[in-house]
């Protein structure tokens, strides 16, 4: 059998955005959402892609960057993610976790102050969207991990796309999304 070479993965178009993101609407008349970024090509993906939808809808993304203060390379990181908004024309906030007790607990208890770290400022900004960049294939890697820990019908039921926090809503518009379709965006 010949060897085929593998097709390139498709970059995320305009269109398509416009269809994975409506879903979630309708948005206020000058939106501000804001989106979680990790510094990782899915996050900042995302950041890109919703900077450009609200551009043409005459709204604005806000980037929120979370420093867990964990790792030494992680200012220089922020830095090199702060040069790459400044160059989009993104607005961005970094988001200091100071927290020492939650430093020493689990990873479960790590995403939740993550999220209330992310909601509050929203919440106080005025902010009614927080976008989130989980795709796929962390869907599908939640949904292994659960039942591998025998979690119940809830559990495996993985990775909601849409939910309220702290009166913030926060959604996934990339959950159907493979990973490597972001990275072929970006």
């Amino acid at each position: 059998m010949p060897y085929e070479k593998p097709t390139p993965l498709q970059p995320i178009s305009a269109e398509e955005f416009d269809q994975l993101i409506s879903p979630f609407g309708p948005f206020e008349s000058d939106p501000r959402v804001a989106v979680g970024v990790s510094g990782g090509a899915d996050s900042l993906c995302l950041a890109l892609l919703l900077n450009f939808w609200l551009r043409r809808r005459h709204g604005r993304v806000v980037a929120l960057i979370v420093d867990h203060g964990l790792r030494r390379e992680a200012k220089r990181e922020i830095k090199q993610l702060a040069k790459w908004l400044t160059g989009y024309k993104i607005e961005y906030h970094v988001l200091v976790w100071s927290d020492q007790k939650l430093r020493r607990s689990g990873q479960a208890a790590a995403r939740e102050a993550r999220y209330r770290l992310l909601t509050e400022w929203c919440r106080s900004a005025g902010v009614l969207h927080l976008a989130l960049a989980h795709h796929r294939d962390d869907q599908v890697e939640t949904h292994l991990l659960r039942k591998d820990r025998g979690s119940g019908s809830d559990g495996l039921a993985s990775m909601p796309i849409v939910w309220e926090q702290d009166k913030v809503r926060l959604f996934r518009p990339l959950l159907s999304v493979p990973g490597e379709r972001l990275r072929a965006t970006l």
